[in-house]
């Protein structure tokens, strides 16, 4: 099965998690259902060693779906494209170590996919969420992160920093407490050996011996190098969770800058 890591999430219909989650993940499978993914190996942390992590509440009529993103500004967070398809409405709880209480929730109808989005391969999969009023940016608990040069490479072996609340296994549950691990880039000609369809606008990230990666829920979330602190990729997809030799596939944040800068001023 593949991964999105667009975690799917029901309010108040409980019951039809697995039906929801079959039609919202981006799962290019044989019976090409959709799935939704987590942090798996990693360990428990704080919205002060992330504060630019925020959680995603997309309503799109009855249902609700679960995302991560990033504050890229005081009025903009940036997601994945494919967490936006068909929204009617975003609520962004920015701040909180926990995914359902503390910090601020703010809502909005304002977001933008880019027009090159391609769910068949992902490629372009990238978004900007909208804030009117603005996200209150203290320093502490909620901070922009930097997002790199468009002209920046990333070498393989470069160690990320991936945070989010998605699932901690493969088809596991979600995780209320906001989650980490370090996982290095690969090259892309090496992840083509699983991923033919790999653009340029995406790289990856794994460990050979799989038992690390981002999973359901993470969709849209930061993957940071850990050197610098800058932003170099968007979780977007893989299959399954932490498997060997499956890595998981980030949107390059540095070739869709110049549309980042365009369309958000940043």
């Amino acid at each position: 099965m593949e991964k999105s890591f667009f975690l799917t999430f029901c309010l108040l219909f409980c019951l039809f998690v697995e039906d929801v989650v079959s039609r919202r993940r981006l799962n290019r499978s044989k019976d090409d259902s959709m799935n939704i993914d987590k942090i798996v190996g990693g360990y428990n942390t704080t919205i002060q060693d992330v504060p630019y992590q925020v959680y995603l509440l997309l309503q799109m009529g009855a249902l609700y779906y679960q995302c991560g993103g990033s504050i890229i500004s005081e009025r903009y967070v940036l997601t994945a494209a494919h967490c936006l398809t068909g929204i009617t409405r975003i609520y962004v709880r920015a701040g909180s170590t926990q995914a359902d209480s503390g910090g601020t929730q703010y809502n909005t109808t304002r977001y933008r996919q880019h027009p090159f989005y391609n769910p068949m391969n992902s490629d372009y999969d990238v978004g900007l969420i909208n804030i009117p009023g603005g996200i209150k940016l203290d320093g502490q608990n909620t901070r922009a992160v930097p997002l790199p040069n468009a002209s920046s490479t990333i070498a393989p072996g470069t160690n990320l920093l991936i945070t989010g609340w998605g699932d901690t296994t493969e088809n596991g549950q979600v995780s209320q407490n906001l989650m980490a691990v370090q996982i290095p880039t690969i090259s892309n000609d090496e992840c083509r050996k699983t991923y033919s369809t790999l653009t340029t606008r995406q790289f990856c990230a794994a460990v050979p011996e799989g038992g690390k990666d981002s999973c359901q829920g993470d969709s849209g979330g930061p993957a940071v190098a850990t050197d610098s602190g800058v932003q170099l990729g968007i979780v977007s997809f893989g299959t399954g969770c932490a498997r060997p030799g499956y890595p998981g596939v980030y949107t390059n944040v540095a070739r869709v800058r110049r549309w980042i800068k365009m369309n958000a001023g940043v």
